[in-house]
C-alpha cells in the first residue's frame, strides 16, 4: 500500500506541477509531493529500523540425546565454523544441529537432571493491521531478530569439539590395541 501511495503522490505532483488545472495547482502539487515523501520515508524506516513492528519472543524446550556415548559419559559435540566463527552444536546423534548465522547465540549450562535444549526466538511482527496493510509487501513479517539456544545438560555430559572427539577416538583405539597385546602376552605365558 505504501508503494501505491508513493506512486499516487508522484503522479499528483507531476500532474498539478506541469498542468496548471486549478488556481491552487501548486498547493495540490506540494501535497502530492508530501504524500510521496512520507510514503518513501515510511518504507525506508520499515526496511531499516522495523518501523511499525514490534519484537515478540517465543520459547521452545525439547529433550535431547547425546551426539555419542562412551560408557557412562555422554558427549555434546560442536564444530567451530572458521577460525573464530560461531560453534555449531550437534545433538540427537548426528541428526540435528544448531543454526549458523549472526543472529544465533549458543550457550551450554551444566548441572541439570535431564538434557534439554531451550530455544528463545525473538521475531518481528506488525503492531497492527494498519502497518501490515502499509508495509506487508516488504516481507518483513516474522523476520528473525535473535535466537538463543541454551543446552541444559547434566554433569555427566562433556562438551567436546570435533577435533577433540577425533583425538579421543585415536586414544581409545591405541588403548584397545595395548589391551589386546597385553591379553595376548598373558595367554602366551
Amino acid at each position: 500500500m505504501a508503494i501505491l501511495l508513493l506512486i499516487i503522490g508522484l503522479v499528483i505532483y507531476f500532474i498539478f506541477n506541469v498542468i496548471p488545472i486549478t488556481k491552487f495547482h501548486y498547493l495540490f502539487a506540494y501535497l502530492g509531493l508530501a504524500l510521496a515523501l512520507t510514503s518513501g520515508i515510511g518504507m525506508m524506516a520499515n526496511e531499516n529500523a522495523h518501523f511499525g513492528m514490534e519484537a515478540k519472543t517465543t520459547n521452545k524446550q525439547v529433550t535431547i540425546k547425546p551426539t555419542a556415548s562412551v560408557g557412562q559419559l555422554n558427549l555434546l559435540v560442536y564444530k567451530q565454523v572458521g577460525n573464530k566463527g560461531p560453534k555449531v552444536y550437534i545433538y540427537n546423534g548426528k541428526k540435528k544441529h544448531t543454526q549458523v548465522n549472526t543472529k544465533t547465540i549458543n550457550k551450554v549450562k551444566t548441572g541439570y537432571t535431564t538434557a534439554t535444549l531451550v530455544t528463545q526466538e525473538t521475531r518481528y511482527h506488525f503492531k497492527n493491521k494498519f502497518y501490515k496493510l502499509l508495509f506487508g509487501f516488504l516481507g518483513k513479517e516474522n523476520q528473525l531478530k535473535q535466537r538463543v539456544n541454551t543446552f541444559e545438560v547434566p554433569n555427566t555430559w562433556k562438551v567436546l569439539s570435533t577435533s577433540q572427539v577425533t583425538k579421543l577416538k585415536k586414544q581409545m583405539i591405541a588403548m584397545q590395541k595395548k589391551q589386546m597385546l597385553m591379553q595376548a602376552q598373558m595367554q602366551n605365558k
